[in-house]
């Protein structure tokens, strides 16, 4: 190949052909791209198999070609040339230089050869030879964009800086240095990179007097400083003049081999990205960069000089030692190494094993017999490098890893990677990853095509269709989907082993690294993203040609580009084997240019007789691998057959290890496995509209990112008049608006109060110069409508609570909400709308109402329920009138909610926990000082969470789920925080059930002495501490985790650290080792009466089982009556059932407060059990069964059973059984007619129609 290049450019439209076929010339339009001459690279730099090498002595000796490549002396990359050049300095650009004076190194091509008018082509050329590309079409422009008035290459799918959209100018700017410290590759809100010639200009040195080494290190010593980690998982190269090795995925094969074993001559194989990047010219062998001696940390002080680097079984008697903190509990745990899995550039993986297994795990691995390890001990623990030998920062540190790390903290599927642990170091983050021991998936679907049956392929990729709509539906997006990001679990040897895959238990797959992984905004904002990223194979065509896309179909079309390789063993748009290639597969893949190749007949079309066994599949690629507009949602590719049938099994998938037992140590134990048939028919199909972007800007500090849709345009110049009628000044349109929400209203005692909330709350986002608008929404008294018809509105506010916020949230564009709720569905209500908005948000909770005392009652402390028992007392004679009017009338003193642990309280403190709150807020009385200051401090937490641009999202994890159903149980909460924590769940995508609340409560001790079951009230545990205490007493025992994001911009346990501790003497909440029942007080029941499930509350002191006669009713009153006229008897074991009171039913699933509370007032609380499929209040106590699903208004069990029919109860087996023949039962379902429903217009109407049942949460956005 001759080293320099021709003077003049051929005719457009044609190409030049050299004799020996490696030099090229491409023109489009008016715009030639032309290779720079290819150039030897003398030893250590030689690369065999590249087929561009680079010859450094030659370049010296052309001074032009020298200056030209001086930001970077090995770069292979394409030179520009527009015909608007004039011919004088056509001439000097193309000609060989003969001068060797000393300014003519410092000359490049960029400042030479290119008028001003072209300052894109030259930005876009800047931006492709210093990005992080392993594409040819960094700097080949598309197809689609070489009509456009001025061209703008193809940006590199996985380019980390700010290249330009589809049909975008490309803005040159100069970029301070200072500011790369913050600069990360595929970040999320990354500055351009420094131009490299910086590097160049600053050495003592000319250029041209400097052999390739020394070229090479002054690069690496000057950019090296500026690299960052693109992620946790995998390292992005900082540019193509100096790549690095591909990280390699863990697998089980041992060390990786060398960049040079691992390229081959071309074949007919897929081949990974290295190789790709080197046989497209744009990649050659350099060395590793100098790695820091590993850390210290976690090693003891005879294990410093011992470290683990090679891919056998570690020999000696002291292997290397990893120490990192759980995920789960944040205790401190240590592994020990066996030996490397892994090993890239800037981390390595190894195969690790807990310090109890370590002696017999590491002797079966030196016999080779790793099949007999306890899988349960092995993890693979991956050890990042940052500062100069892994190009981060402590900046990068906070932004990538981190970001990350809380991705992976919040994910609970059964085939996507599990992080057990972390630890961030100075120097290095260690994780502790579950360990896969098949390798990754491009080495099976590579080279073991007999390997994958159809029936594996289908039961893989069903899995990997559940694991992606799992992140979609949480609004993660992973953007990295491809074939060596997928691990097997199984090592390829026991495939022989498993007949079925269809009803395999365990899952085959899991796929990992979430480094490009990223939460895309929530309705109502727009999910469409605008950095490019990922590998160019697996990118989707709007990603290539720079338009905004949607993650979540970028990441369908990689799964499409991930199953044709599991059937043809190839890559969709790698040439077709033996076919001449016509175009640059960025190319191909713009315009959808594809074919089948093993499945095909002699005209390339699909061959039925050879694919009629995967002809499901067929459908499905080609429907994902289609333009945006025609491509197939991933919800339609899970409802499809094809992929429903890949996994019949009973119950959800489970990974194998969790067999054996509780995988984390402590009392939070239970890892929440994800069913891998995670979206069924209910999941929401939403709209989107743009606002905001998702995550704070730094190129937009302030802080009114949502409300600046209406302040600051001027075509929104009737918005800002109405504006500044409400009083706003010009200063003020810039500032953030904080939507700040009460449910008062002054006819209840839990609400009365609110609006002075509201006005303190106002004053304190104020004082931080923010906006306040105050707004309302409505509320429904429980206390006031029990027992009545209005009580069939009281869970449907819940749901209008939740609309009316996300409403003016939406409609007013406001950049936050503040909300202020007193009553029971107020606390979910408010949540479900935050969780809907998804924008920085706070809750400030009412607060609890004082203990009353009745002079009657001895001065005792008295309350709602001691109104609603009254009732009972008096019918049985137990209190006369007076004593019941002293008990009414002094039961209520103030404002505040029910002091119990009611529906209120129990909703605050799990809001609490969870992290939605400030500390405190929960247990705070409604009428004390601490309320004021909570609610003048909420401005400036509200600032806070708008400055750093933490959502609802950020904070309601499943780990904060699991904190709230542990509270609950410890706490004797109510029951209806079943159903809300369900709907509060949905509202951010995360899919709670009602056997998550029994796993739970099966490990959860009841320790607190409130009411209703206990003596004391909300107030009483605020003189103790309050809910802090009671959080930091439970982190302390290891029952919680602290490690979620809360609203003070801190985690949990940050938070607690300086909360008071209980007092030695207080009795309230009880110690682990004397609990009030061993395990929580609800309790999930399922059986002949309850198919679909449901909830008892039951402390212990009732009993554990119990079986009586059958006492119906079809609504309350009727069983008030009865009790009132005496035909409900002490002596007589009754099992009460009040029926047609569900969601649709009742409709609105009234509380039974009135007829428990009767029957306790009664005496008859160990006589009579009540079931029904409406609910009860978190005032009920007795021996109670709700939440009956099916109801009897949809035809359940429930509707069927009549007066006499025996029924038991059994809380120890957990069933709720009708003991009545099958065929009778057979005999009155076909007598039964369903009734019509209560209400034919209105509200009520309208809720029965849409509502969901009660295992689901009673939710009306199905």
């Amino acid at each position: 190949m001759s080293s320099t290049s021709s003077s003049q450019p051929p005719a457009i439209g044609k190409s030049s052909q050299p004799s020996n076929g490696q030099h090229a010339q491409y023109e489009q339009g008016s715009v030639t791209i032309e290779p720079f001459p290819s150039l030897e690279v003398p030893p250590p730099f030689q690369y065999h198999a590249s087929l561009h090498p680079l010859d450094t002595a030659a370049l010296q000796a052309h001074p032009t070609i020298a200056s030209q490549h001086a930001p970077s002396p090995l770069s292979a990359g394409l030179r520009l040339q527009t015909e608007h050049l004039n011919e004088k300095k056509r001439e000097e650009a193309a000609a060989p230089a003969n001068s060797n004076s000393p300014e003519h190194p410092q000359q490049t091509v960029f400042n030479a050869g290119l008028p001003v008018r072209t300052s894109s082509i030259r930005s876009a050329l800047a931006r492709a030879h210093r990005s992080d590309s392993l594409s040819p079409a960094s700097a080949i422009s598309s197809p689609g964009v070489g009509p456009l008035v001025e061209m703008t290459p193809l940006p590199s799918p996985i380019s980390g800086w700010g290249t330009p959209g589809f049909g975008r100018r490309s803005i040159d700017s100069e970029v301070d240095s200072t500011t790369l410290d913050s600069t990360m590759a595929g970040g999320i809100e990354e500055s351009a990179a420094a131009d490299p010639m910086k590097y160049t200009r600053s050495t003592p040195k000319k250029l041209g007097t400097l052999t390739g080494l020394e070229q090479a290190q002054i690069y690496d010593a000057n950019a090296a400083a500026f690299a960052k980690n693109r992620s946790i998982s995998e390292y992005v190269p900082e540019g193509i003049q100096v790549p690095k090795a591909r990280n390699i995925v863990v697998s089980a094969s041992g060390a990786p081999s060398t960049p040079q074993q691992s390229i081959s001559p071309p074949d007919d194989h897929m081949h990974r990205e290295q190789y790709l990047a080197v046989q497209r010219g744009l990649a050659i062998s350099i060395p590793k960069p100098p790695t820091p001696p590993d850390s210290n940390r976690g090693k003891e002080k005879d294990e410093m000089e011992t470290s683990p680097a090679t891919g056998s079984a570690l020999k000696g008697p002291i292997p290397f030692i990893y120490e990192a903190h759980m995920v789960r509990g944040g205790n401190p745990k240590k592994w020990r190494a066996l030996r490397q899995l892994g090993k890239g550039t800037f981390s390595t993986v190894m195969l690790a094993t807990s310090e109890g297994a370590n002696n017999m795990n590491r002797s079966l691995l030196e016999l080779g017999d790793e099949d007999q390890v306890n899988k349960k001990s092995l993890v693979a623990v991956k050890i990042c490098e940052h500062g100069p030998a892994g190009g981060a920062d402590e900046k990068s540190i906070e932004t990538s890893i981190k970001r990350e790390v809380e991705i992976m903290k919040s994910i609970h599927h059964p085939s996507l990677v599990q992080l057990k642990a972390v630890e961030i170091c100075e120097r290095q983050t260690f994780l502790v990853l579950n360990y896969c021991p098949g390798g990754d998936l491009f080495e099976l679907a590579n080279l073991n095509l007999d390997v994958l049956t159809p029936s594996l392929v289908r039961r893989m990729f069903a899995e990997l269709v559940a694991a992606v709509r799992y992140l979609h539906l949480q609004y993660i997006v992973h953007r990295d989907i491809k074939l060596e990001n997928i691990l097997v679990n199984l090592p390829t040897a026991a495939f022989h082993t498993i007949g079925d895959w269809q009803h395999h238990p365990y899952p085959v797959i899991t796929l990992t690294d979430l480094g490009l992984g990223r939460y895309i905004p929530r309705p109502p904002e727009s999910p469409l993203l605008e950095r490019r990223c990922g590998s160019e194979d697996y990118a989707a065509p709007e990603v290539l040609i720079g338009q905004e896309y949607d993650g979540r179909n970028t990441d369908a079309w990689a799964l499409g580009v991930v199953l044709y390789a599991l059937m043809e063993g190839r890559l969709p748009f790698d040439p077709i084997p033996g076919a001449r290639r016509r175009s640059p597969t960025s190319h191909r893949i713009a315009r959808c240019e594809w074919q089948w190749v093993r499945f095909a007949d002699k005209d390339g079309e699909w061959d039925h007789t050879k694919g009629q066994n995967v002809e499901g599949a067929r459908e499905i690629v080609e429907g994902l691998l289609a333009r945006t507009r025609s491509r197939w949602a991933l919800e339609k590719v899970q409802k499809t057959e094809w992929v429903v049938r890949g996994i019949m099994i009973d119950g959800d998938l489970r990974r194998e290890e969790d067999d054996e037992g509780d995988f984390f140590a402590g009392r939070l134990s239970e890892h929440y496995r994800g069913d891998s048939r995670m979206v069924s028919l209910r999941d929401r199909t939403q709209s989107f509209s743009t606002t905001a972007k998702r995550k704070a800007d730094s190129s937009n500090p302030n802080l009114n990112k949502v409300s600046q849709h209406v302040t600051q345009p001027k075509s929104q110049g009737a918005s800002q008049a109405m504006l500044y009628a409400t009083g706003l000044e010009l200063s003020d349109m810039s500032k953030a608006q904080v939507g700040i929400s009460s449910v008062w209203y002054s006819g209840n005692p839990c609400n009365m109060h609110l609006l002075d909330l509201n006005h303190r709350v106002k004053e304190g986002v104020e004082r931080q110069g923010l906006i306040g608008y105050q707004f309302n929404t409505i509320g429904v008294s429980d206390a006031i409508s029990m027992g009545t018809k209005g009580m069939r509105y009281s869970l449907q506010s819940r749901d209008l609570i939740a609309d009316s916020i996300e409403t003016v949230m939406g409609g007013q564009w406001y950049d936050a909400n503040i909300s202020i709720p007193g009553c029971d569905k107020n606390m979910p209500g408010v949540i479900m709308a935050m969780g809907r908005v998804n924008r920085p948000s706070l809750m400030v909770y009412g607060g609890t109402i004082k203990p009353g005392c009745a002079t009657t009652q001895d001065n005792a402390d008295i309350d709602i329920v001691s109104a609603f028992q009254a009732y009972g007392q008096f019918i049985t004679g137990e209190i006369n009138e007076e004593q019941r009017f002293d008990i009414i009338r002094h039961a209520c003193p103030g404002g505040g909610a029910c002091g119990g642990m009611y529906t209120a309280n129990t909703m605050a403190t799990a809001i609490e926990v969870m992290g939605m709150t400030l500390p405190g807020s929960s247990s705070n009385p409604a009428e004390s000082k601490a309320k004021q200051l909570e609610c003048l401090a909420a401005g400036g937490a509200i600032k806070k969470l708008l400055a750093e641009d933490i959502r609802p999202s950020d904070i309601l994890t499943r780990e904060a789920f699991e904190n709230a159903m542990i509270l609950v149980n410890i706490t004797g909460g109510s029951t209806n925080a079943v159903l809300h924590l369900i709907a509060v769940a949905h509202s951010v995508g995360i899919e709670l059930t009602i056997d998550d609340f029994q796993k739970v409560s099966d490990r959860t001790p009841f320790l607190a002495d409130l009411k209703p079951s206990g003596k004391y009230v909300m107030a009483d545990m605020h003189n103790i501490g309050g809910t802090p205490a009671l959080l930091k007493f439970l982190l302390k025992e290891g029952v919680i985790s602290g490690n979620g994001m809360t609203v003070t911009g801190q985690t949990l346990a940050k938070n607690l650290e300086n909360a008071a501790d209980f007092p030695s003497d207080q009795t309230i909440i009880r110690p682990f080792s004397n609990p009030i029942k061993k395990t929580g007080h609800i309790q999930i029941l399922r059986g002949s009466l309850a198919p679909g499930g449901c909830v008892g509350k039951i402390t212990g002191k009732e009993g554990m089982r119990f079986a009586g006669k059958a006492r119906v009713f079809d609504c309350e009153d009727e069983m008030v009556t009865a009790l009132e006229q005496g035909s409900i008897k002490r002596g007589e074991k009754t099992v009460v059932v009040i029926r047609y009171e569900g969601p649709k039913g009742g409709p609105g699933m009234p509380e039974m407060l009135k007829p428990s509370s009767a029957i306790m007032g009664a005496g008859l609380g160990k006589d009579v059990a009540l079931i029904t499929d409406g609910r009860f209040s978190g005032g009920s106590h007795g021996f109670l069964i709700g939440h009956i699903v099916p109801e009897a208004q949809e035809g359940g069990p429930i509707g069927l059973v009549r007066d006499g029919d025996e029924i038991v109860i059994d809380a120890e087996s957990k069933r709720l059984d009708l003991m009545v023949d099958e065929k009778e039962v057979g005999r009155r379902r076909g007598e039964w007619k369903q009734p019509a429903l209560k209400y034919q217009k209105g509200t009520l109407k309208k809720y029965a129609s849409i509502v969901t049942d009660a295992s689901h949460g009673c939710i009306t956005d199905s």
